[in-house]
C-alpha cells in the first residue's frame, strides 16, 4: 500500500490531482488538467483553444489506419491540426514546419483528396517575391466529415470551386 500512496504523493506534486479524506476516511482523487496547472481537467479537444485534436472513430471502423499510405495519414493529421473550417497547406513549407518533404505532402493531399476526406473550398491569392507577378496562389482546403474537427460545423463548398464537388456530395470511401 504505501507504494501506491507514494505515487499518490507524487501526481499530487506534480499538480495532476487533488486527494482528500472521503466517506469512511478513504481517499476520494481527482484528476486535474495534465499540464501541471492545478486546473480542473477538462475533456480533450472540447474547445476550440485546446490544443488538442482528435480522429473520429470512423478512422478506425472504415479502415483508414490499413487504406491510407503514411503520407496520407501525416497530411490527415496536420490537416486536422489546423482546426478550421479552411485551411491552406502550403507544400513548400511543409519541411520547415512539419518535417516531412513537399513531395511527400503532395502525395498525401492528392491521396485525401482522392478519396474525399480532403476537399479544395476556393484559392487564395498572396504576396510574394517569388513570383514575376508579385502574386501566387493556392489552393485552400476543407477537411469533409466525419474528419471535420469538433466543434468546427460542417464545410460548405460553393458553387464557384474548382474541385466539382457539391455540397451536397458524400464523401468517397
Amino acid at each position: 500500500m504505501t507504494a501506491v500512496s507514494r505515487a499518490w504523493k507524487v501526481l499530487k506534486e506534480l499538480g495532476l490531482i487533488t486527494r482528500a479524506r472521503g466517506e469512511g476516511g478513504k481517499s476520494v482523487i481527482t484528476k486535474l488538467h495534465e499540464d501541471g496547472s492545478g486546473q480542473a481537467y477538462t475533456i480533450p479537444g472540447e474547445g476550440l483553444g485546446d490544443p488538442y485534436f482528435q480522429l473520429p472513430f470512423e478512422y478506425w471502423d472504415k479502415g483508414w489506419h490499413n487504406n491510407l499510405s503514411l503520407p496520407g495519414k501525416a497530411m490527415l493529421l496536420i490537416a486536422s491540426s489546423q482546426r478550421k473550417l479552411k485551411f491552406t497547406l502550403p507544400q513548400e513549407r511543409m519541411p520547415e514546419w512539419y518535417g516531412i518533404s513537399a513531395d511527400s505532402a503532395g502525395k498525401g493531399i492528392r491521396e485525401l483528396m482522392k478519396h474525399g476526406i480532403l476537399v479544395q473550398v476556393d484559392e487564395e491569392w498572396f504576396d510574394t517575391l517569388k513570383m514575376r507577378s508579385g502574386r501566387g496562389c493556392r489552393p485552400v482546403y476543407s477537411l469533409w466529415p466525419p474528419f471535420t474537427p469538433r466543434a468546427l460545423g460542417e464545410p460548405t463548398i460553393g458553387e464557384e470551386t474548382t474541385t466539382g464537388i457539391s455540397s451536397d456530395a458524400a464523401p468517397k470511401e
